[in-house]
């Protein structure tokens, strides 16, 4: 049985490599023998962090057409008749038209705040996959709300023929089925595979040079909020620079800044603003940077010894919430608020561990957000502890989904 999983962009944003971990992963449980085949932006990189037979990587050539001169998308499409004029997109379609099935990943690809063509690009492949009757799965995903009707007509045109979609918040759910208006046969609410992510085990905290005996809080801070959000780089950075101030003088914390992306575009590489704020603080020995080639699971080792996080990456945010941590998201979009709602109650995640990113740049309502939560952190914690294991049981319905569809088909084939 061969898996094409598409929406992967790159293991650079670690978040992406928790996804796609954790997908195989469960996967390989279910459907013994199966082959993975995964349609990213950068195989070279990512197919060094996933060493397996049984998985490969391949430039996702479906996306050409969308970012080529009018001449090359020419060539491209006349490669369905002579192939040598693309014929590594004809591969990559074949992989697709070929394929048991698609499984269609990347947590919150399917929405307006990337852009039309960056959801076309991953709508794509689907819409190959269908094409040739391939089951497609939309798999644990927040999407939308969609900001215009072409991306909500886009999106729709693909979703409707898909075999099951599951989302990994209600408030996807309810949007999906209520107001898209897709049926709720064949819509799930789950979870995000990244709560089933293992840890690295070691002693992070005497790595980065800190003991027990204070608190130690994980910042993840992101180079490419205000790109997306259309915010001011400079203020975003002197509102952390008051946060850390705060939590260097109010706790005497010591800091571990966690950059979760570190894409090669300097836009979308938290290494740079990271690196930035440690600089402002001249290096000091009390704020570390995780700057290492770690992976996902170090990640999520590194948080889960800390005593609260403070993330506006998700994924990093998911890696504290999963490992029962008292975490502060700074949000952007449905999937920060929708995530907090499933795990807390809606008070809490109002005043104390949601700031949305407009008010984020409020430096009063930072630092008190940042205060509320760590006098809960102790409520947090006992909350999160008792919601997590319904929390991983719904994470693992979306593989149980996708095998149940596959092996009923498997049956009827064999009929």
């Amino acid at each position: 049985m061969k898996i094409v999983i598409t929406g992967i962009t790159s293991f650079r944003n670690h978040g992406v490599e928790a996804l796609v971990v954790t997908t195989i992963d469960q996967l390989r449980q279910r459907l013994k023998k199966a082959k993975f085949l995964v349609l990213d932006r950068m195989p070279e990189y990512d197919s060094s962090r996933v060493k397996s037979p049984d998985v490969s990587f391949k430039l996702d050539e479906t996306v050409r057409p969308l970012f080529s001169t009018k001449l090359r998308r020419t060539l491209l499409q006349l490669s369905d008749h002579v192939e040598a004029f693309g014929r590594e997109y004809q591969s990559t379609i074949r992989d697709l038209e070929k394929a048991d099935a698609v499984v269609a990943s990347g947590g919150d690809v399917f929405c307006s705040e990337y852009g039309h063509r960056s959801l076309l690009s991953h709508l794509e492949p689907l819409r190959i996959a269908r094409k040739a009757g391939v089951p497609v799965f939309i798999h644990a995903q927040s999407i939308g709300p969609f900001k215009n009707k072409e991306d909500t007509n886009a999106f729709l045109s693909v979703a409707r023929g898909v075999t099951h979609i599951t989302v990994r918040e209600r408030m996807t759910y309810d949007y999906v089925t209520e107001q898209l208006q897709l049926p709720k046969d064949r819509v799930s609410f789950t979870a995000d595979p990244a709560f089933l992510l293992s840890k690295t085990q070691a002693r992070w905290r005497e790595h980065f040079g800190f003991g027990m005996d204070r608190p130690v809080i994980a910042l993840s801070t992101s180079q490419a909020i205000c790109n997306w959000m259309g915010s001011d780089y400079q203020t975003h950075f002197q509102i952390w620079t008051a946060v850390i101030h705060w939590l260097r003088r109010e706790l005497d914390a010591g800091l571990i800044l966690i950059p979760h992306v570190q894409e090669l575009s300097s836009k979308n590489d938290d290494r740079i603003l990271a690196t930035d704020l440690a600089r402002h603080f001249q290096f000091d020995r009390n704020i570390q940077i995780a700057g290492g080639d770690f992976s996902a699971s170090d990640f999520k080792g590194i948080i889960s010894q800390c005593d609260m996080v403070i993330a506006e990456r998700m994924h990093a945010a998911i890696a504290g919430l999963s490992s029962g941590i008292p975490t502060v998201v700074i949000g952007y979009s449905v999937k920060a608020e929708g995530i907090l709602n499933d795990l807390l109650d809606a008070d809490t995640v109002k005043k104390s561990v949601l700031i949305p990113i407009k008010e984020f740049l409020d430096e009063t309502i930072a630092c008190d957000r940042v205060q509320r939560a760590w006098n809960q952190r102790k409520e947090i914690t006992q909350r999160l502890r008792a919601q997590l294991p319904e929390v991983q049981r719904r994470s693992v319905l979306s593989f149980d989904i996708i095998a149940q569809n596959l092996m009923a088909r498997k049956t009827r084939a064999t009929r």
